[in-house]
């Protein structure tokens, strides 16, 4: 179970009925669960997410054996007594300004609670566990423990388990905007208190074939001049926070939604938020394609002009002649509307080459970097991923996803394969998506050593092929992010 890229199974936990969470924190089983030996309070509100995790963990083969006995321990397959654990979710925003609700965005905190009940039954009461996130810089991070009741359900844990739960921030760095979306305010971040390492990957990072383009390299709403000091001709470089490097096992648990710029993020996208500075993180290329860039498909002196204030914003954001900025930025979009070629912006569409290649790197060196940041032959620590798509996230993802309630966790050890079997769930093609395309057989630091074909599917304790598994789970057909409609999905 623990050789990441060699393992190829993904199990499927469905309830129909299941359409959303628990209220009330910190979010307990309705039922007694023999494992547990009385040691948690079984709550008497109801908890449809706990059998639904609990059954996943099934599917997936843990202590198989075991399974509703008091020695059943399913974590105990990858953690011991001793171990540092990593819990990631997905805490990109704490608001949804779409018309979605917050939980289709962000993992939510019943999950949590069930990872780190898990975990902590493993450790034994030797170890420790941190839960952490680097969210987009103006996200409000007390906000998201609030909304997810996160300090109640760790304090929970910590107390009944006698193991350390710690949670942390990422970032470095933060802003505050205000209802213009303008920044109003900066601060500098503790993030890691250990600290936090420079990982390079070059010469065999997947940015590489960009490097004459390399000066192009941005994310959006960050200062572009950072970007091309850690990204260019000598070196593509993270910056990973110690804990993370330190860890034995890290556990992903990711939002199912639709993304602008890769079209699907589960298991491999989540990895974003191990990263300290997002101006680190190239997510597409400025200018249109012929330029080099893969910001938008069509030449356009407008976009250029618009990129280009947009970008004086970001490097000077609270220049007195930012209002006339706006101002004109906002002009330019209502002109390009009637006479743009292509709607594509900030690489929000399938020609992005771009961000695929920086996912990629960061999920190779959390597989292959030691604890010092040096990326080695063999993995380094365990990984296991459990997808929340109890309640997804469809369209306009990954900031302002609609909600689509799907009743469903997926898990497996493999990242790729985890998001292959979504893609399917979910009614796009797998092939179309290069996020996911490319992560299988890469020759230097491979994530998955196994075909499509290849795919061992775990669902009510049978196996299914990617062919079979669409016949007793019909695909969910999600709606597409605009820059990817009408070319991402499974029947064109």
């Amino acid at each position: 179970m623990n050789n990441i890229t060699h393992n190829s199974i993904v199990a499927i936990s469905i309830d129909k009925l299941c359409n959303g969470y628990p209220e009330i924190p910190p979010f307990g089983p309705s039922e007694d669960y023999p494992e547990f030996n009385k040691f948690v309070r079984c709550s008497q509100n109801s908890n449809t997410v706990y059998p639904l995790f609990r059954n996943l963990l099934k599917e997936m083969g843990l202590d198989r054996d075991n399974f509703n006995k008091p020695e059943w321990n399913p974590f105990g397959e990858f953690i011991s007594p001793g171990n540092k654990v990593l819990i990631k979710p997905n805490f990109v925003k704490h608001v949804n300004p779409g018309p979605g609700d917050l939980f289709s965005m962000i993992t939510h905190g019943s999950i949590i609670r069930c990872a780190l009940e898990y975990a902590a039954l493993a450790l034994k009461g030797e170890g420790e566990i941190v839960v952490g996130d680097a969210p987009i810089q103006s996200a409000d991070f007390s906000q998201i423990l609030k909304k997810t009741n996160l300090i109640e359900i760790c304090k929970y844990v910590e107390k009944t388990w006698n193991v350390l739960v710690k949670i942390i921030d990422f970032r470095l760095s933060t802003i505050s905007v205000d209802s213009n979306h303008r920044v109003i305010s900066e601060r500098q971040m503790q993030g890691d208190r250990t600290g936090y390492h420079e990982v390079d990957l070059a010469p065999f990072s997947m940015l590489g074939p960009l490097d004459n383009h390399c000066e192009r390299y941005r994310v959006t709403n960050y200062d572009c001049e950072t970007m091309v000091k850690h990204h260019n001709k000598k070196k593509h470089e993270y910056l990973i926070p110690n804990i993370v490097l330190q860890t034995d096992i890290v556990i992903n648990l990711p939002k199912l939604k639709t993304h602008r710029k890769v079209g699907l993020t589960a298991s491999l996208k989540n990895l974003v938020g191990i990263n300290g500075h997002k101006d680190w993180l190239p997510h597409h290329r400025v200018g249109a394609k012929c330029e080099g860039g893969d910001e938008y498909k069509h030449f356009s002196v407008l976009k250029k002009i618009k990129t280009h204030l947009v970008e004086d914003i970001d490097k000077k954001p609270f220049d007195k002649l930012n209002f006339l900025r706006y101002a004109i930025v906002r002009g330019i979009g209502r002109i390009l509307r009637y006479v743009a070629k292509d709607t594509f912006e900030e690489g929000s569409w399938y020609g992005n080459d771009t961000i695929w290649r920086t996912v990629i790197d960061l999920n190779r060196l959390l597989i292959y970097a030691d604890k010092k940041g040096r990326l080695t032959e063999t993995p380094q620590r365990k990984l296991l991923t459990v997808v929340d798509a109890i309640v997804a996230g469809e369209g306009e993802g990954p900031l302002e996803p609609v909600n689509r309630n799907c009743g469903i966790l997926v898990g497996g050890v493999n990242p790729v394969a985890v998001d292959t079997v979504l893609s399917l769930l979910v009614g796009f093609d797998y092939k179309k998506i290069p996020l996911i395309k490319n992560g299988f057989n890469l020759e230097k630091w491979p994530i998955a050593n196994f075909s499509c074909e290849e795919l061992d599917i775990r669902f009510k304790s049978r196996k299914w092929d990617t062919v079979s598994i669409n016949s007793v789970i019909p695909p969910f057909n999600f709606i597409p992010p605009s820059g990817w409609r009408n070319h991402i999905e499974k029947c064109l």
